[in-house]
């Protein structure tokens, strides 16, 4: 049986979690951009692999490491992993991207693709927290 401290706990961590949700919900939501203006960032172990423009047309990215092997697709403004060779390839689950911050992740291939908007200005995380 649930005692009163007991649900509201369970209410305290909703709130919280939907308010965390809420707020990088708006954050997206409030980056104004152009379809086109969009890349999608591609880093391997870390370290920069490729930036693509993420258009309309149709592109193949063929991305063969010692850590794997990934093929990704960009189409309509967005882009998606078609292949991997992981022994679990959820990212294949991940599906398509087209919006600013969104991710795909393959850790066995060590490998994250990030949707950025470039013309953005000063992102959140980039700002400067004291002077001295």
């Amino acid at each position: 049986m649930m005692k009163r401290g007991d649900f509201i706990l369970i209410v305290l961590v909703l709130l919280l979690a939907g308010g965390i949700y809420g707020v990088k919900w708006l954050d997206v939501r409030g980056e104004h951009y152009e379809q086109g203006d969009l890349q999608a960032v591609i880093t391997i172990n870390g370290k920069a692999y490729q930036t693509v423009t993420l258009t309309k047309e149709e592109q193949t990215i063929d991305i063969q490491t010692k850590f794997g092997h990934n093929i990704l697709k960009v189409y309509d403004y967005g882009i998606q992993m078609t292949y991997s060779d992981a022994p679990l390839p959820i990212a294949l689950d991940m599906g398509f991207i087209s919006r600013p911050k969104q991710q795909i992740i393959c850790i066995p291939a060590r490998l994250m693709v990030e949707v950025v908007n470039p013309d953005a200005s000063i992102d959140n995380d980039e700002e400067l927290d004291a002077v001295i």
